[in-house]
């Protein structure tokens, strides 16, 4: 194999093995998300679980998202987001 043609047929390769296992490749870059994205798609899932009315899921969805939040935008919070109510003991 020609010396010049060798580094496109690997690329071509890499490129062919990584198609047949599922990844896409985009020249698009990633969309940052601001604190306002971030927040509305945290209240989002918190609200699916509250409506489906897996408390424990809900618990735990308000747990890391706050988290989540928090480390990736400096502390902050999301105030229109209120914690979810207990699960109701019996």
């Amino acid at each position: 194999m020609n010396r010049s043609r060798a580094p496109l047929a690997a690329k071509a390769g890499l490129a062919a093995l990584g198609l047949s296992l599922g990844f896409s490749f985009s020249a698009t870059p990633a969309q940052a998300v601001d604190l306002n994205q971030a927040c509305a798609r945290f209240a989002g899932k918190l609200n699916a679980a509250v409506q489906s009315g897996d408390t424990a899921k809900a618990q735990q969805i308000y747990q890391v998202g706050s988290q989540r939040i928090a480390s990736r935008f400096n502390g902050a919070t999301c105030p229109n987001v209120q914690p979810p109510a207990a699960a109701p003991s019996n």
